[in-house]
């Protein structure tokens, strides 16, 4: 079983936190919303930012999505039932993360910090 929310969606929210609080920004609760204000903030990676928040928003139904067809939070998922597309858009997911991930550790050089 695939683990959705610790495997995929933490991984956007913290990243999408830690950004907007390096600009001063607070006022915002929202990750797709902090994704987008990333956006505008930093024009040179724009276009991660945006992937980041569609990706997010596209893990949260499909989070949805199984959930009502497993009657369960959805949370965990059985990748061997998956669809090849559902396959691909998750696999996308996690280059979209790998990416996010990768501004962090040159951002903040998080090796540093211990």
């Amino acid at each position: 079983f695939f683990d959705i929310k610790r495997r995929a969606l933490m991984p956007l929210s913290d990243a999408a936190r830690v950004l907007i609080l390096s600009h001063a920004v607070k006022s915002i609760s929202n990750t797709p919303e902090r994704f987008e204000k990333l956006a505008e903030l930093e024009p040179q990676n724009r276009e991660l930012y945006l992937s980041c928040a569609y990706s997010y928003k596209a893990l949260l139904k499909f989070r949805t999505k199984q959930g009502l067809l497993h009657n369960d939070s959805g949370q965990y998922i059985a990748l061997e039932h998956l669809t090849k597309l559902e396959k691909i858009k998750l696999k996308s997911t996690f280059k979209t993360i790998k990416e996010l991930q990768e501004i962090i550790s040159i951002r903040f050089n998080p090796s540093n910090i211990l």
